[in-house]
């Protein structure tokens, strides 16, 4: 059950450290992306944040999957990842639903995801962080 959950935590953590990394390479584009979001589902007044945004969301996940992938404060960096899948999680359900947006940017232009398709790694991940965080008996 050990290697499991490490293997877990690992595959976990390298998610959000190439997530984190690949919108770092272009925070413009991820703050197109979230223009887009907030254009569609009619935010605009959020529209002037999306670039500190953009940069926000791609430290914190770099950081939260480096603390966990490396157990340097794991669990501040597990209680990181658990807060943004619990948030996007759901957006992502209510995304997929209404598609207003075809590709979520997650991976910015490295891999393209439709809503559903990130509303399912987004359930898988909460399972491998569910799995990986609790102590092996």
């Amino acid at each position: 059950m050990k290697i499991l959950n490490l293997i877990l935590r690992v595959v976990t953590g390298l998610v959000f450290i190439f997530s984190g990394t690949v919108k770092a390479i272009d925070p413009m584009g991820s703050a197109f992306k979230f223009h887009d979001y907030f254009q569609a589902l009619g935010l605009d007044f959020l529209i002037p944040f999306a670039l500190p945004l953009a940069i926000a969301l791609c430290l914190s996940e770099f950081l939260t999957g480096f603390a966990v992938v490396t157990g340097i404060r794991y669990r501040e960096g597990i209680t990181g990842m658990f807060l943004l899948i619990l948030f996007f999680t759901p957006l992502t359900f209510a995304l997929a639903l209404s598609n207003p947006v075809s590709d979520c940017g997650c991976f910015g232009d490295a891999i393209h995801l439709t809503n559903w398709e990130t509303f399912g790694k987004n359930v898988i991940l909460i399972t491998f962080m569910v799995k990986s965080s609790r102590k092996s008996k």
